[in-house]
């Protein structure tokens, strides 16, 4: 029972470990990763890190390669569907936010942390870093998908966010777009600091749709 229960907690950190770096972009569309050298990489057998992997075929961030699996490539359909579930989303995350906000139920120091996120955006982009702005910007999303203690909801973000995560990338690395970001992320902010559930979700979801605008303009 003992050798079992570490195997599925080895497997979970293993996971934990590759959906981190699916969120924060490190890895790109096709490339392979291995048993063999993820083993070797992160210390375990090969055991965990092909449980990993089935998990994550399941959440369909890779598909079957030779010897291993290739990070999922997605088309320009798929990205569309993504992005469109995504709006959907993230607008009723931030319409959810305002509501809890305008009750009074969301502590000062949370409305913080979704501020002090956004001004983070603002730093990475003017530092010109795109995959830091792109991190950045993730967790901007995070905070505030994360207010309103849905564990359905935020379920169901993560796994879109971990699909889409590279172009943001992608994305990010077009200036323009990148200040165009920096005021759409304060105008979520002033909607759900002003308990306005209506221009909370207008704004997350106008913001989506105009990301997959620039991501399709550019491929």
């Amino acid at each position: 029972m003992r050798t079992r229960d570490a195997a599925s907690s080895s497997a979970d950190a293993v996971y934990t470990t590759l959906r981190f770096r699916f969120a924060n972009a490190d890895l790109a569309p096709g490339e392979r990763l291995t048993e063999a050298a993820l083993a070797q990489e992160l210390g375990v057998s090969r055991t965990p890190i092909r449980e990993a992997l089935g998990r994550l075929q399941t959440d369909g961030l890779v598909v079957p390669a030779a010897r291993g699996v290739a990070v999922a490539t997605l088309t320009s359909d798929e990205i569309g569907h993504i992005y469109e579930l995504r709006a959907s989303l993230e607008g009723l995350a931030a319409a959810q936010a305002a509501r809890q906000q305008a009750a009074g139920l969301i502590a000062p120091a949370v409305i913080r942390a979704v501020q002090e996120a956004a001004d983070e955006v603002e730093r990475a982009v003017e530092e010109g870093d795109a995959k830091q702005s792109a991190r950045a910007n993730m967790a901007f999303h995070r905070a505030f998908g994360g207010i309103p203690g849905n564990p359905f909801l935020e379920d169901a973000l993560h796994r879109v966010w971990d699909r889409i995560a590279v172009s943001t990338v992608s994305n990010l690395a077009d200036g323009d777009w990148a200040k165009t970001v920096l005021r759409q992320h304060q105008d979520i902010c002033r909607a759900i600091v002003a308990g306005d559930a209506d221009a909370a979700r207008v704004a997350a979801e106008g913001h989506i749709h105009a990301a997959m605008r620039i991501y399709r303009a550019a491929h």
